[in-house]
């Protein structure tokens, strides 16, 4: 009987430890309901699991079946605003505390030493381009920087030695030179040996959201210092650098940069990428979606011309966006009303166009609706647009060929249908609007 109260005593942490593989606190405890976990892999994450967060905003979950690797951990809506990424080795129990606006801090030994290193790393890295990219820079504050860096990176890989963690800190190791002689050979230099640490065909570094941010990182530094339209150079830098790993590993890395390109309003970096790379990478694999995806944006890019599409006016005749010829320049604005912000700003926009000459800037307002009537009913008051109706399956189609994904969306347009801007509200409308016709009475 001993013996077993004695096995039991030693087998409790085990038991304790399985139990809790992963524990957090998050505060405001209110705030937070629930977590869902994902695997990441080299094309993409996949589910593992999920749960509650306990009312006192304690999180516990069971690593059991999972295996070693990249993680990513969401705490609320939406997916892509609320998480954050960590790594198990398959051993050592991960723990943290989260907390807005400071973020995750991670307590477990590996994640600890990862996030401080990336943490003091970026903030030499920061200050150093800083120095840098000044008109003067100050050779003793460059060095005393680049010491820093030698410093945590002397200090990371002492402390992470034998570990799972150890992969990840020389992989992110920066270009360090042994002697800093001036600002044009270090960046030069820098450049060629930007990506000499980091094992694209590493599958562990494949799995993790460190490929992306390491070619982010470089578009951005070198962007900066060489200017924004190096991007063809740079994009073609960034894929000689991944050409030799997985082809959908490189197709599921490129998609992620381009769509970080176009969230930054990049959108010819994001053409080039799409035109020269991405799209032969989408066609030899069959993925139908992403390659619609790239065309659709490039389609609605600056200086594209827009899909034609027809309509019959209230007299029956049939009219199309690229036969229309009534003004130097369209508005395009898809609303609904069903849309209560439709409803407040449309009869804006049209009291807006009372002061405009109509043979300058007209209005094409298109109604995606699910009935006739109260589009009827509130149009016969916006007497100052050409009005287009769509609904069921129409209204489905313009959507896609818009990519339409909130109302209302406006487009300007110059005689040509081609796009001159995509005006993200009513201010910025208003503005592109006041510029064309300040810029026509020159």
């Amino acid at each position: 009987m001993i013996k077993k109260i004695l096995l039991l005593v030693l087998l409790s942490p085990f038991f304790l430890y399985c139990q809790d593989s992963m524990t957090g606190q998050f505060s405001p405890k209110e705030d937070f309901d629930f977590a869902i976990l994902y695997r990441l892999t080299p094309t993409g994450r996949v589910y593992a699991q999920d749960t509650k967060i306990g009312n006192d905003g304690r999180l516990k979950m069971n690593f059991d079946s999972l295996s070693k690797g990249s993680y990513r951990l969401v705490y609320n809506l939406p997916e892509e605003n609320n998480y954050f990424d960590f790594i198990y080795d398959g051993n050592e129990a991960v723990s943290f505390t989260f907390s807005e606006p400071t973020g995750v801090v991670f307590t477990d030994t590996q994640n600890k030493i990862l996030n401080e290193y990336l943490k003091e790393m970026e903030a030499v890295e920061k200050a150093l381009n800083s120095e840098l990219t000044s008109e003067s820079p100050n050779t003793t504050d460059v060095k005393t920087l680049l010491r820093k860096q030698i410093d945590i990176q002397n200090k990371a890989e002492n402390e992470s030695k034998n570990t799972f963690v150890s992969l990840f800190v020389k992989a992110n190791k920066p270009y360090i030179p042994n002697d800093f002689k001036n600002r044009s050979l270090y960046y030069g230099e820098k450049k060629t040996n930007f990506f000499s640490n980091f094992d694209f065909g590493d599958m562990q570094l494949q799995s993790s959201s460190f490929p992306l941010r390491i070619i982010e990182k470089y578009y951005e530094e070198f962007t900066l210092i060489q200017g924004s339209t190096f991007y063809r150079s740079l994009i073609n830098d960034i894929y000689f650098e991944v050409k030799n790993s997985d082809s959908e590993f490189q197709k599921t890395l490129l998609a992620e940069f381009w769509q970080s390109l176009v969230n930054k309003n990049k959108k010819n970096a994001a053409n080039y990428l799409a035109d020269n790379y991405l799209t032969d990478l989408a066609t030899s694999q069959g993925d139908a979606v992403l390659i619609k995806k790239l065309d659709l944006f490039k389609n609605l890019s600056i200086g594209a011309k827009v899909p034609n599409f027809s309509w019959k006016d209230k007299n029956g005749n049939e009219n199309t966006l690229y036969n229309t010829d009534v003004a130097e320049y369209y508005v395009l604005a898809f609303w609904s009303s069903d849309c209560p912000y439709c409803m407040e700003n449309m009869p804006v926009l049209n009291e807006k166009m009372n002061a405009i000459n109509s043979n300058k800037i007209k209005v094409i307002a298109v109604g995606l609706e699910m009935e006739d009537e109260p589009w009827k009913q509130t149009t016969e008051q916006l007497t100052n647009f050409i009005h287009v109706l769509r609904k069921n399956e129409d209204r489905a189609a313009i959507t896609l060929d818009y990519n339409v994904t909130g109302t209302p969306t406006y487009f300007v347009l110059d005689k040509d249908k081609k796009i001159i801007g995509t005006p993200q509200g009513q201010n910025a409308l208003f503005g592109i609007i006041d510029t064309l016709e300040a810029y026509k009475k020159q």
